[in-house]
């Protein structure tokens, strides 16, 4: 044993005195894992720091054309024949926008007092040709590229025709067009409201179209707008977020990967990341016509469209006093939240109440009650509605009435008696004295009968429901009101609840032995576990962020679980990997542990 002491120490000694000679050398370089990649593929960019550990986080400069994502620190040590030596790394993932040749600027550190400074690295992104395959290119390429992400997934704003009437009814679709990429958690389209009224966009459609020879996949949202003011309207920008799912060309460990770069694994486990990325459409400019004054009838309201008008009276024949109900109803191609439905309003004859307007299904209705107040009444007024019809360019005006009726005296009769009134007394024989009631001079002294009521039980209880009802109500009110106003607690109080529904559904396809939709349910389920627990988008949440959200609250292992379920999700979603049932159950039991170790620790 003395021996086996002696040679620790020696060894640690060695390592310790070696340690100290390689931090006086120190080498600060930056690397890339290849210099030519085609567009819609990623670079490893990593900054190395050999002979060092204590290395401070460094600012990488934005680079126009490039989309850089910090995927973390990498920390390597090793011990060769009693040699100690250490590195950190800084690894990041480089998406390039568009095609063309890109450098990286030299980067200074400043280690125990000592700047470091990088060389400059320079690397191509090219374009694909037919067959897949990086398109051969002569020397290094300068200046700005011939192709970009905007080539291949772009945002197109349509309207079915640019010259409009104010408030009239304009279709409008957004199409995005994407070929060659993979796009994922689509959100809808946001546009500028500004000088237009906007309905919500319908559920999207899709399907292929071929364009200049290129095949897009096409997903359209179908809208409609309405133009609140004349003169010239510029419609849009849209934006549109996603995001674009991107085959990583290495995979990343922090701990050196020696063992998840090599080739098999590369190979059986394709690495996928996901990039959030806002599309923008270009705008279109309206030339919004102003309403004619000629013609214009005085009962107009604004109703611009094509429209049908009907008025329907029930019952039709009453007595004085009884109610009347008329019911109109407007429905059509127009705003309808524009339309205001003519209303009977001080109608001879007839007592007029304020109608009950409500909206449903496209049809907008009027309910209003009139009622006769004279036998001579035969009808009920005609009464009209009046739009401006774009199409034909002039005001239209639909009469609807008069309506007859029929209206009766009412049958309600005063009694009168005639001549005088004679009360009979019947005759009774009552003991003398029984029928009189003699009036008291003097009320005396009152007692109260029973107990009082502060004296029973059932008082005693009263209270105590009241009291327990009142902070039972108050309790629920605070809740209510905690959900209704603080996101971030109605999220997280959310997050179990659907984690559980999402676990419930991949045991449902686990057993199934539905591969794709399995790991597409774990993925989806701590996707939005985390979304919600963390408050952030689905979209938003990928490694980095949960490095970032989560590094001080959870041991390393529960972010590497993390790490290694998207990863697992990511291999059959959208690669070709398979799995057995074996290691579907291995994926299922991991996500549950990890939720469950983030439920204990996450405050």
């Amino acid at each position: 044993m003395k021996v086996v002491g002696i040679i620790m120490v020696g060894i640690w000694a060695t390592a310790l005195s070696g340690q100290c000679v390689l931090a006086q050398d120190i080498r600060w370089m930056a690397t890339v894992d290849q210099n030519k990649v085609s567009l819609g593929e990623t670079v490893e960019l990593t900054f190395t720091a050999d002979g060092a550990q204590d290395v401070p986080e460094i600012q990488l400069p934005s680079i126009e054309g490039l989309n850089m994502q910090y995927l973390g620190p990498r920390t390597q040590i090793s011990i060769v024949n009693g040699q100690y030596s250490s590195s950190k790394s800084f690894v990041y993932s480089i998406f390039p926008l568009r095609t063309g040749h890109f450098t990286i600027p030299p980067v200074s550190i400043t280690i125990s007092g000592q700047t470091h400074t990088t060389q400059s690295l320079t690397f191509d992104v090219v374009a694909k040709n037919n067959t897949g395959q990086a398109a051969p290119q002569e020397g290094p390429s300068t200046g700005v590229g011939n192709e970009s992400l905007e080539d291949r997934a772009f945002l197109v704003l349509k309207v079915s025709k640019d010259k409009v009437y104010v408030n009239e009814r304009l279709p409008i679709k957004l199409l995005l067009l994407v070929t060659n990429l993979t796009i994922a958690d689509i959100q809808f389209p946001v546009l500028d409201k500004i000088g237009v009224d906007i309905e919500k966009f319908s559920q999207p459609r899709q399907y292929n179209e071929v364009m200049n020879g290129l095949q897009y996949h096409v997903v359209e949202f179908d809208g409609v707008i309405y133009p609140m003011r004349s003169g010239e309207v510029v419609l849009g920008p849209a934006t549109l977020d996603c995001n674009i799912a991107i085959k990583s060309t290495t995979a990343y460990s922090p701990f050196g990967g020696s063992l998840f770069s090599d080739d098999f694994f590369n190979s059986f486990l394709e690495q996928y990341e996901k990039r959030p990325i806002t599309l923008q459409s270009k705008p279109v400019t309206l030339t919004v016509l102003p309403l004619p004054e000629d013609g214009k009838p005085a009962d107009f309201t604004q109703a611009v469209g094509q429209f049908a008008f009907n008025v329907a009276v029930a019952p039709t024949e009453v007595n004085v006093g009884d109610p009347m109900t008329i019911k109109m109803n407007i429905q059509g191609e127009g705003n309808l939240k524009a339309v205001t439905l003519p209303a009977y309003k001080n109608l001879d004859q007839f007592k007029t109440y304020e109608p009950q307007i409500k909206e449903e299904d496209g049809i907008k209705k009027l309910e209003q009650v009139l009622i006769p107040e004279s036998e001579k009444v035969k009808e009920i007024a005609a009464i009209q509605f009046s739009f401006f019809n774009p199409s034909r360019g002039q005001y239209e005006t639909i009469i609807r009435g008069p309506f007859p009726v029929t209206v009766h005296a009412s049958t309600e009769q005063d009694v009168q008696v005639a001549g005088p009134s004679v009360v009979v007394i019947p005759e009774r024989s009552v003991p003398l004295g029984e029928d009189i009631v003699f009036i008291k001079a003097k009320s005396g002294q009152f007692y109260p009968r029973g107990k009082p009521l502060y004296q029973t039980m059932g008082f005693y209880f009263l209270i105590l429901v009241l009291g327990a009802g009142w902070l039972i109500g108050y309790g629920v009110f605070r809740r209510v009101h905690k959900l209704s106003t603080d996101v971030v607690y109605a999220r997280r109080l959310l997050a179990p609840r659907q984690a559980r529904l999402g676990l419930r559904e991949a045991k449902r396809l686990l057993e199934s032995q539905d591969r794709r939709k399995f790991y597409d349910a774990l993925f989806r389920t701590l996707q939005t576990y985390l979304g919600h627990t963390l408050h952030l988008s689905s979209g938003a949440v990928n490694n980095e962020v949960v490095r970032l959200r989560l590094s001080d609250q959870v041991p390393e292992q529960v972010i590497k679980d993390i790490y290694k379920i998207f990863a697992e999700c990511d291999a059959v979603r959208y690669g070709s990997s398979d799995c057995d049932v074996m290691a579907m159950n291995e994926s299922y039991v991991r996500v549950q542990r990890t939720i469950d170790s983030l439920e204990r620790r996450i405050k």
